[in-house]
């Protein structure tokens, strides 16, 4: 290091990252092994009062997976993907939207396989990322 002040930012880096690695986990609201760093309907975080507009619904028939994001698509703000994980982190589908194209965030998944759990997540590009657990 040059000075102190490098040396400070340094810190402050480091510290950051650390502070957002063992925080963000737990917005999520959910110990899980995929790992999801997100918002969730449980655990809103700063986002309070946002989840009924972010967080994803889920609704399942079969080995077909419906993930609906209740949200509008404006070109200022709009939802930009649906993930779809399995609980290693594994993923089963995703769906990118392109307003104002796409009217409505929702998402068509078959599941090809046996899962225990799934998480859809769903990117807002003010809101960050949210998710929803679902037990098979």
């Amino acid at each position: 290091m040059k000075n102190r002040r490098d040396f400070m930012k340094s810190s402050l880096v480091v510290s950051a990252v650390a502070l957002t690695a063992t925080t963000i986990p737990l917005l999520a609201g959910q110990n899980t092994k995929a790992n999801i760093f997100a918002y969730s309907k449980n655990n809103p975080g700063r986002w309070e009062g946002k989840d009924k507009s972010h967080a994803p619904v889920v609704t399942i028939q079969g080995n077909k997976v419906t993930v609906e994001t209740k949200h509008g698509m404006a070109p200022e703000h709009y939802i930009v993907k649906h993930t779809l994980l399995s609980e290693t982190g594994e993923v089963v589908g995703e769906n990118v939207f392109f307003p104002p194209h796409d009217k409505k965030a929702l998402s068509h998944f078959e599941i090809k396989g046996s899962y225990k759990e799934l998480y859809a997540l769903s990117f807002c590009n003010l809101h960050d990322q949210w998710v929803t657990k679902v037990t098979l």
